[in-house]
Parts: C-alpha cells; structure tokens; sequence
C-alpha cells in the first residue's frame, strides 16, 4: 500500500498545526495592542483635561464602543480559530495512529498524542486561558461604554448597572463560546464548517 499522499497529509497537518497556534497568539496580540492602546490614550486625554466635559465621555462611548465591538469580533475569531485547530490536530493524531499500527508496529514507546476523540474546548488548555481573558477585556470596554453613556448624559453612574453589564457581556460571550466549542467541535468536520459530509467522487 503506497501510502504518500498519507506523508504529505501528516506533514501539511503540522504545518497547519502550528499556522492555527500563531495565529491565536496574533489575534491575541492584536487585541492586547487595540485595547491598550485605546486605553492609554483615553487616560492621557482624561490627564489633559483635568475636568473631563460632556463632549469628552461623548467620545469616550464612541470610542470604547468601537474598541468592545472590535475585541468582541476578534474574541470570535479566536473561538473559531480553535474550532480549526482542533480538527487539524484530530487529523494529525489519527495518521500518527495509523502509522503506529500499520507500519511501525514494533515502536512500543510512543510519547506523542493519538486521541481522536478530545473535546474542543479544554479547561487546561492555554487556549482557553486566552479566550477567557479575551472575553474580560471585551466585556471590560462593553462596561466603560456604559460608565462613559451615563456620564455623558450626566447621569449618576449606576455601578451596578456598570458591573451588571460587564457580567452579561462577559458571562454571554464565555456561554456562547463553550457551547458553540461543544456543539459543533463534537461534530465530524465536514458536517461542522460545510453543514454536510462531503463524499469522495466514485464512492457508492
């Protein structure tokens, strides 16, 4: 059996492997960068002004709405950044398995994974780790566009209407990530990305 195309499957699944790894620390860079970046800028314009004007908390709820919007859109791309990245290491792990079973069959040491079978979202993966922290500072920017509202409309901040709100937005974004991980990470790939299993041509 001429098993090739197999080698070069095993090889490209690395590739793509570590590709979906750098890219969750690139868009965790990204949101790091935008939302302290914003958030020093804020600060040195407060700094400025000394006593901060209606126009100011104005631009400040126009400003942290963009960023909330923003980290929220990268929040999700890290969820489904993670979605790949565990369909390429399901890959990866079942050719390893293969091999060990078909053409290496005397290796009895195997220290590398073989699972086909491990959930997408992991509370001891440092992926997880990322996604929550991307969630708090979402949800972080979500509140300060409230606090900035009530400020600008000169109404008495309402810590916790404040704090409700960095809850719900955070609480929401952790739900709904976990279970779009469990719902469609527990799902063949084709069925999960395509919404069909893709049958090969000339297959009955």
């Amino acid at each position: 059996m001429d098993n090739t195309f197999l080698y070069k499957e095993y090889e490209l699944s690395f590739e793509q492997l570590r590709f979906y790894d750098n890219r969750q620390m690139d868009l965790l860079k990204y949101l790091f960068t935008l939302t302290s970046s914003v958030a020093t800028a804020q600060f040195a314009i407060y700094e400025f002004l000394k006593s901060p004007t209606k126009g100011f908390f104005l631009c400040q709820t126009f400003l942290s709405s963009v960023v909330f919007i923003a980290s929220m859109l990268l929040y999700l791309s890290m969820i489904q950044n993670r979605l790949y990245f565990v369909f390429t290491a399901r890959q990866l792990n079942a050719l390893r398995k293969f091999f060990l079973e078909t053409e290496a069959t005397d290796f009895k040491s195997n220290e590398l994974y073989t699972s086909v079978d491990f959930p997408a979202i992991s509370p001891s993966s440092v992926h997880t780790f990322q996604l929550l922290g991307a969630s708090f500072l979402s949800a972080l920017f979500g509140a300060i566009s409230v606090y900035s509202l009530s400020q600008a409309l000169q109404q008495y901040p309402c810590w916790w209407l404040i704090a409700g709100s960095f809850v719900l937005i955070s609480g929401a974004e952790i739900a709904s990530g976990v279970t779009y991980l469990v719902c469609v990470g527990s799902k063949p790939a084709d069925i999960a990305v395509h919404g069909s299993m893709i049958r090969p041509q000339g297959s009955g």
